[in-house]
């Protein structure tokens, strides 16, 4: 019975370990269109990136001064200003250190080993803890699309001396997103679409930070509100808009 009960444990949680692997790892089948600071971009449908065994990343630059980006050898972004959300730029499905440095500069000042998984999206998120050290975090962008009649929101912290931070819609008790720690992103979560206003908050406080002013989450898309200043800077927050788009994602 003993040994019955171990079995049955350890096929629970491969079974676990496998659905969990299963939803890192799924690749969208239609296009993403991505509007943010009122730029559109594109990129291709994960299963063509996968056929052509590439990755897709963008680069999140949350320091207050520009910033390149390489992978390996491999120089991604360069010249990036601060609060940019670069574009997705295919990049070699392979495991290398993604390095950023200053300007034109050979020595990083963050590193970090990944190994990129054809057809998925990754957002390269840098930015300074409260003494200046600048972090680097690889974030696996989970484009699969809402529920019809749903958006999704998450949100990514890049403020240093913020700690985590509550996310709430106006006029509203309860945080729609909470416990943002620093350097990392939340999990999308499902919302009726809406228009209105977001206020940030220090995790627990009552006081905002920041307000995001004429928010408009519609049905279908996918939203990640990037939280950026603080430490001499003002806190600000921007909106970035993933959506898919073209005939799949029309006849889901």
């Amino acid at each position: 019975m003993q040994n019955f009960s171990k079995n049955t444990a350890a096929l629970a949680l491969l079974a676990g370990a496998s659905l969990f692997f299963c939803a890192c790892t799924k690749t969208t089948e239609a296009p993403s269109k991505t509007q943010v600071a009122g730029q559109a971009s594109t990129a291709p449908a994960g299963s063509e990136a996968k056929a052509a065994d590439k990755a897709l990343v963008r680069f999140i630059n949350g320091t207050p001064e520009p910033r390149d980006l390489s992978f390996g050898d491999l120089m991604i972004f360069s010249s990036v200003a601060y609060k940019t959300v670069t574009p997705y730029k295919e990049v070699p499905a392979e495991r290398h250190e993604f390095k950023v440095s200053g300007l034109g500069a050979t020595e990083g000042l963050a590193t970090e080993s990944e190994g990129l998984r054809a057809g998925q999206h990754y957002s390269i998120l840098v930015a300074a803890q409260p003494d200046g050290k600048i972090t680097l975090n690889a974030i696996h962008d989970d484009l699969s699309a809402p529920p019809v009649g749903k958006a999704k929101v998450r949100v990514i912290n890049a403020a240093p001396a913020s700690g985590s931070v509550d996310v709430y819609a106006k006029g509203t008790d309860k945080a729609l997103i909470s416990g943002a720690g620093f350097g990392h992103a939340t999990e999308y979560r499902e919302v009726d679409p809406m228009t209105t206003e977001l206020d940030i908050r220090r995790g627990g406080s009552k006081r905002n930070e920041a307000r995001v002013t004429d928010v408009n989450l519609s049905s279908d898309k996918l939203y990640t509100v990037v939280i950026m200043g603080g430490k001499g800077q003002p806190v600000t927050a921007e909106t970035v808009e993933d959506q898919l788009v073209g005939p799949v994602a029309a006849t889901r």
